[in-house]
């Protein structure tokens, strides 16, 4: 099979993204909230509560996103899952409280686990703001924040809102394997804002 026309595979993902969207604020890892859930009460931090209240009407208010992003297969660090395989980020470049985004992705595994990062380096404004160090690599810090599942077509979309520290950020995201962590889909290094 041939690879998709880059036009003609942006606008799939965007039609199958709309299809399936699900709406998630991750506020931390121990603390991810799905829009249609209910139930969970409001944060008790005042600054969690307001990114909740902002991430909710940003969801609903359905403003144009700043930048389109492809997410493409990766260089030899990585995975290639298949030639087919891509995604979209469509970003807000600069949010109060966090980054807000949509992600479409396509010819994935079918029902697979992939772990959504986004991952510093120590030379690029908001690296000291993610969690965790990259092991043997402790300078360069990610964020493995939400753990998105396929469904029978290897697709998956939805928006985010992601809790982050205000500043600014120049960072990458990638879509990593749960199963061995190798990353299988990435954007390179990208401005945004927390303010």
């Amino acid at each position: 099979m041939k690879p998709a026309k880059p036009l003609a595979f942006l606008a799939f993902l965007f039609l199958a993204a709309g299809l399936c969207a699900r709406q998630t604020v991750v506020l931390d890892r121990n603390d991810v909230r799905t829009v249609d859930a209910g139930g969970q009460g409001r944060p008790a931090d005042p600054a969690k509560a307001a990114f909740v209240d902002a991430a909710l009407k940003a969801f609903a208010g359905g403003a144009p996103f700043d930048a389109v992003l492809p997410l493409v297969n990766p260089p030899a660090w990585g995975r290639v899952v298949s030639p087919e395989t891509g995604g979209v980020l469509q970003i807000r470049t600069a949010f109060a409280g966090g980054f807000v985004f949509h992600l479409s992705l396509a010819h994935l595994l079918p029902f697979h686990r992939y772990i959504l990062t986004l991952n510093g380096n120590p030379q690029r404004s908001g690296n000291e703001y993610l969690a965790d160090p990259v092991p043997g690599n402790e300078k360069e810090r990610y964020y493995d924040f939400f753990i998105a599942t396929t469904d029978a077509g290897g697709s998956y979309g939805g928006d985010f809102a992601v809790f982050l520290h205000p500043g600014d950020y120049d960072i990458r995201f990638y879509v990593k394997d749960t199963a061995d962590f190798k990353i299988v889909l990435y954007h390179d290094f990208f401005p945004i804002k927390v303010l």
